[in-house]
């Protein structure tokens, strides 16, 4: 195969991935098991060459549901967000202070789930993945760059919503594989 139609190949399975692992993400509590899962694919393609399919996504994301934890971290993460949000709205002394602050936390906790994502593998538990985040900045810095272009792209082409979190789980693969 040529390297030109492996390149558009890789496009084309890592697009699969991204409307794979957006389907799985609507309801926003399995969302990193799916990015786990897509994350997996991604290292299949690329260490054994197997391409990636819905039946072994739809395996992988069952595998990664397993554990408790996969549901319950984001449930967290939504609740603590949503009453933070219903507290700098409700008149918060200090929210122009503590509202940036509160959405930086966010974001680095967003971060930190989509890098433990990436490193996720079926079998791992998820609590002792989230207990041992990466300590890496420029890893982190990369992801805030591909969020940043993630977020620009969508803004300007929403359709593309759908195919964005395979290039999400893409960027972080290649954090952690770098």
């Amino acid at each position: 195969m040529s390297a030109g139609v492996r390149r558009v190949a890789l496009l084309a399975e890592v697009l699969l991935v991204g409307v794979l692992v957006c389907a799985a993400a609507l309801p926003v509590l399995t969302a990193v098991p799916a990015l786990a899962a897509g994350a997996v694919l991604l290292r299949e393609l690329v260490d054994e060459g197997r391409t990636p399919t819905a039946r072994r996504f739809a395996l992988l994301l069952g595998r990664a549901l397993r554990d408790p934890a996969a549901v319950l971290v984001p449930l967290a993460v939504l609740v603590v967000g949503a009453l933070d949000l219903l507290a700098l709205a409700g008149g918060l002394p200090g929210a122009t202070v503590l509202g940036p602050v509160i959405g930086l936390v966010l974001a680095a906790v967003v971060l930190v789930l989509l890098r433990t994502a990436a490193r996720w593998r079926p079998g791992d538990r998820w609590a002792v993945l989230l207990a041992s985040p990466p300590r890496d900045p420029g890893g982190y810095a990369y992801l805030v760059g591909a969020v940043a272009v993630a977020v620009l792209v969508v803004g300007q082409a929403p359709a593309f919503a759908i195919v964005v979190p395979g290039l999400l789980v893409f960027a972080a693969v290649a954090v952690e594989r770098r």
